[in-house]
């Protein structure tokens, strides 16, 4: 197990690596890719990032991971696949108008929907798009299958934001066309119960689990904030 400091956000809607990329925080979030890097004999080209309940910090995770890649030079996509509630255009501040369930329902072409993050070289973004009444049947398309092996091939790493797992199936079902998927808990905050259901979901749907991140946990004497990545050994 490896442990690291992340200081607080001074504003929620601004990733560590947008707006300190010096910082220990930022360089701790470069450890926890390596460690992805390394967790498997295999390219882990594509992923998807979820938690057990909202309010872990899912998000924030995927979208520094995505940042810490692309700034190694690595060409990423970053999806928002939360069909439900999504967060990563407010936050990033993009348009929502054509994103994944736009294309998923035909209702645009790929190109329309990939958006690049200027500020930050090599990062594209596609938004989640509007709300679905069928989140589930989308994501678990034919379509689906085909745009994950698509944008594979366009890009070096492909990071899948998904919904929680106990609330919905969505993340398993990402779980099932990537390579891998990234678990994150929040200190204080996940239940232990929880955590261990959504460990045996995951195990269950035999998707490959390349680690977790424990977000949000103080040391004592300071007020930073720690994320542990621990490796888990697949099966």
């Amino acid at each position: 197990m490896m442990r690291f400091k992340i200081k607080p956000k001074k504003k929620p809607n601004i990733s560590i690596m947008q707006k300190e990329s010096n910082s220990i925080s930022s360089e701790q979030l470069r450890t926890i890719r390596t460690s992805i890097q390394f967790a498997s004999t295999e390219k882990l080209s594509t992923m998807v990032v979820t938690s057990p309940e909202p309010g872990a910090g899912k998000s924030f995770i995927s979208m520094n991971l995505a940042i810490s890649f692309a700034e190694q030079g690595n060409k990423v996509l970053l999806i928002d696949a939360d069909l439900r509630r999504p967060t990563v255009h407010t936050t990033l501040r993009l348009s929502n108008e054509l994103g994944l369930s736009n294309y998923l329902a035909g209702q645009g072409k790929l190109e329309a929907c990939l958006q690049e993050i200027t500020m930050h070289e090599n990062l594209f973004v596609i938004t989640s798009g509007i709300i679905p009444p069928n989140p589930a049947e989308l994501l678990s398309s034919t379509k689906m299958k085909e745009f994950t092996k698509i944008v594979s091939d366009m890009f070096d790493i492909v990071i899948f934001d998904a919904p929680p797992v106990l609330p919905v199936v969505d993340p398993l079902i990402i779980g099932n066309i990537v390579d891998g998927l990234i678990l994150v808990l929040r200190s204080e905050h996940t239940d232990q119960s929880d955590a261990v259901q959504t460990l045996d979901k995951i195990k269950q749907s035999k998707i490959k689990m390349i680690g977790a991140v424990l977000n949000g946990r103080k040391n004592r004497g300071d007020s930073y904030k720690t994320v542990y990545y621990t490796k888990i050994k697949s099966k």
